[in-house]
Formats: structure tokens, sequence, C-alpha cells
């Protein structure tokens, strides 16, 4: 059976037709609830306040911020997103107290990058900034207690570069948070996501997923520990897929039992990922607990 050609060596990581795409999906969406659910989402609606304001009520940001006090990250922490795209988790994070917030996002457009966010700095009180300027960013003598990336990471065409990289931006003994990256273990599973992703072939924009380890292997080899995983399933998967509901009795529990291991013994999680990952690969297991992770946190070793 003839399998279909997929369009890969054109793919493009673009800003304009980032924002060029994500309009056309909001008229569709007009008269197709799978369009607009799809850009609802992303929470890349039209109405950006709207929008900015539904993902501060998610349960998926209030996840982030439930974890980010297990992993002890302080509310005057010098915090930066990178690759925040219109920043709604660096806004959402001031108005959960955070002090001292910085956005690192290339993309300046209306919708898909920080115009509108920019022009609700004044609401901020000056513990926001917004970074539009990658050399100036890196060049700047700054560094950050804490960098958070979200559905971010699988876009760096080069990930050990960007870590070593970023390894010079955050402070010693700092921490790297990266929450819901895209995940394949075999071809099988690459090609799917390029298939199904509801904008990859369709406007030939960039993804791309990788095994977790490769994640992992990438962050290690420039300069940084995995100190903890926080596994598929917890919190009813809310912070790697659209779910507002807390999910079943059992799911709750499951979840109780991941926080108070997370919160104490966070290396054991890290040990269930690395057996869980031995087996997949010698044992040809198919698990898929900890080496799909909705969250990992990596600590800054020195050199």
């Amino acid at each position: 059976m003839a399998v279909a050609r997929l369009k890969l060596y054109e793919l493009l990581e673009d800003p304009d037709l980032w924002e060029k795409l994500i309009e056309e999906e909001i008229r569709a969406g007009e008269t197709d609830s799978t369009a607009r659910a799809v850009v609802e989402s992303m929470y890349w609606e039209s109405d950006r306040q709207h929008a900015f304001e539904r993902f501060c009520r998610s349960l998926d940001f209030q996840q982030i911020v439930r974890l980010f006090g297990i992993f002890r990250i302080p509310k005057d922490a010098t915090l930066c997103e990178i690759g925040g795209g219109s920043g709604q988790l660096a806004w959402a994070l001031v108005q959960a107290g955070f002090q001292n917030v910085e956005l690192l996002e290339p993309n300046d457009r209306f919708i898909t990058g920080t115009a509108f966010l920019r022009s609700r700095l004044h609401e901020t009180q000056g513990r926001l900034t917004i970074s539009n300027d990658l050399g100036k960013w890196y060049e700047d003598a700054k560094l950050f207690t804490t960098v958070v990336t979200r559905n971010c990471v699988h876009h760096f065409p080069n990930l050990a570069l960007v870590a070593a990289s970023l390894h010079q931006k955050i402070a010693p003994g700092g921490k790297w948070v990266m929450i819901r990256e895209q995940y394949a273990d075999t071809p099988r599973e690459l090609r799917q996501l390029f298939a199904t992703h509801p904008y990859c072939q369709k406007y030939g924009v960039y993804e791309f997923a990788f095994p977790a380890r490769y994640y992992v292997d990438s962050v290690t080899l420039a300069g940084f520990t995995l100190a903890a995983v926080v596994p598929n399933y917890w919190g009813n998967n809310a912070l790697s897929s659209y779910i507002d509901n807390p999910g079943s009795r059992w799911n709750r529990f499951w979840s109780r039992v991941c926080l108070v291991c997370l919160r104490f013994v966070p290396a054991l999680s890290v040990m269930l990922f690395r057996v869980e990952d031995f087996a997949n690969r010698v044992l040809r297991t198919r698990f898929r607990t900890f080496t799909r992770p909705q969250m990992m946190v990596f600590r800054r070793n020195d050199l």
C-alpha cells in the first residue's frame, strides 16, 4: 500500500506564517467548530483579553502554579519564560503574584506574538518585561534563577546548542522548567505527528517530536541535571492537553501520590524515568508514563 508523501523539507518556523494562518483559522472558526476549538486550545482567539483571562482561570495554569510551589520556585524569583508566543503564561504568573517575570519571544505580531501583551504592560506595575531581540537578551549580563519553556523546545533546531546558551543565562543552582513537549519514540509516531498536526501539512509550519530521552540527553550535555519528572496522567493530563476537569477518583488519588513524591523525593521520579526508558529500549516494552512527561525540571550545574 502506497504511503502518502508528506511535505517536510519546506516546513518553516516563521512568525508571519503563524500570524497569517491563525487569522485564517479564526475566520474559519466562525462556521467550523473544529477550527474554532483548535484555535481556542492555544488561546489564540481574536478577543485577546478574553483569551488571557481564560488561561488565568484554566486548570492547566492552576497546576503550573501548584507545581512551582512543589519545586520551591518562590514568587520573588527572577523568572524568564522563553518562546512564550503571545505571553499568556508570563502574564498569568504576574497575576498570580510573581514579581519579576520576563518574556523572551522573537515574534512581535499581535495574536501569536507579543504585541497585545505589550499594550497591557502598564497594568503589570513593572513586574513584567518583554524582550523580542534574542541577541540582546543573550548579551545582557542578567541571570535568572528560573527559566520556563512551554510547548516550545521541540521547535529548536539544535536543542543542545540552545541549552548550552541558556546555561550561561541561568544563575548557579537555577532551574529550567520544561512543560508540554511533543514526543515520538518511533518513525511511525513521528510520521503520524506530521500527518495529523492541524497546521503542519496544511500550512507548512515546522513541527517535530523526539523521544523524552533526547530532551534529557541534550540538556544534560549542556550542563544540567534532570531533577524531577511530572509523569503522564498526573492531574488528568491538563498540563499537556486542553482539559479542564480534575479527572476520575483514581486519577485524583494517583495525582496526590505523585505530588507527595515530587515534594519529598523528586529523585524517585527521575529513577522511574530511567527505568522505564531502559525497559522500552532494551526490553521492547511500551510504557508511556514517565517517558511521556508533562513537565521536567532541570537544575543548572557548575562546569
